[in-house]
């Protein structure tokens, strides 16, 4: 009997150092790479986006509520032309920033037919050119009597935009303002000149649109454009690629669901505006829209 007490003893002690051996080697294997990380998961997503401030904020807000969801999710930076080529073609699986019909209207033309309509995201959207409340003076028609106090330029965005390719082609020819300069830039380098011109009360014109947060930071107006040059209102859409459907079901009628107001989409552009990182801006006001956010994900997830 005390044979077998001690022979059991053993056992239990050699089960044990078993255990914490496999424990310990667990512990020390190395971080899964990225590709069987996405084993675990439902798949990788890729929601490409422009650089404007709109477009950042809901693609930033659909990659963590699709990450919530259960995938990886890459946002590709792109410029207009390429973010609707690459969704036509299916290299990425859609994007939150159609502005139609007006805007991407050159772009819609020639992919409409290989990209999938998904949702208007946002209604109340516009485009123009946009000064300083205390410019004085109301169109566009005007511009081109004031070509010395406005230096005879325009300050636009990326050259990729499609309002850069519609000021420079339609708007400008339109009013009089060919022997002007439309000025190529970005989001972030525009915004910093109207910020340096308004310090300085000089006059400026710049490529604007809403939503954008620098209609909460300063006094603007849109010049009015009475030939609607540039459309009578916009929206913001989803689209996704020809086969978002049958890839990507629940990504689709997440996409379909998702809406944003004025209000909601401002308020987390403006947090990055003031310096938060766009993750964390994002997944603020997921936990504090909760309801909102569940009403996006479809009903049987």
């Amino acid at each position: 009997m005390e044979w077998f007490i001690i022979k059991k003893s053993k056992i239990l002690l050699l089960a044990l150092a078993a255990m914490i051996f496999i424990s310990g080697c667990a512990m020390l294997e190395p971080p899964l790479s990225k590709e069987d990380r996405n084993k675990e998961t439902k798949g990788t997503v890729q929601i490409g986006y422009v650089q404007w401030a709109s477009a950042e904020a809901s693609t930033y807000i659909v990659k963590e509520v699709l990450e919530e969801m259960g995938y990886d999710v890459e946002i590709p930076l792109l410029q207009t032309g390429l973010m609707y080529q690459s969704t036509a073609t299916g290299k990425i699986d859609g994007f939150v920033c159609s502005w139609l019909p007006d805007t991407d209207t050159n772009y819609w033309s020639k992919y409409k037919d290989d990209i999938i309509e998904l949702n208007n995201n946002y209604e109340s959207a516009q485009i123009g050119l946009v000064v300083p409340e205390y410019v004085d003076i109301d169109s566009i028609e005007e511009l081109k009597d004031h070509k010395e106090e406005f230096e005879g330029r325009i300050v636009g965005i990326d050259p990729g935009a499609a309002q850069m390719v519609v000021t420079d082609d339609k708007l400008m020819p339109h009013y009089g303002l060919e022997d002007w300069t439309l000025e190529e830039s970005g989001g972030p380098a525009m915004t910093a000149e109207l910020s340096r011109a308004i310090e300085n009360e000089e006059w400026i014109v710049v490529t604007g649109w809403k939503p954008h947060w620098k209609w909460a930071e300063w006094d603007l107006k849109f010049l009015e454009d009475p030939d609607k040059i540039m459309g009578d209102g916009e929206y913001i859409k989803s689209m996704g690629k020809p086969t978002i459907k049958e890839d990507l079901p629940e990504v689709a009628a997440f996409l379909e669901n998702y809406v944003l107001s004025t209000e909601e989409l401002s308020s987390v552009m403006l947090e990055i505006q003031e310096g938060k990182d766009p993750e964390d801006a994002a997944k603020d006001f997921i936990e504090e829209n909760r309801e909102l956010v569940d009403s996006w994900i479809p009903e049987d997830k």
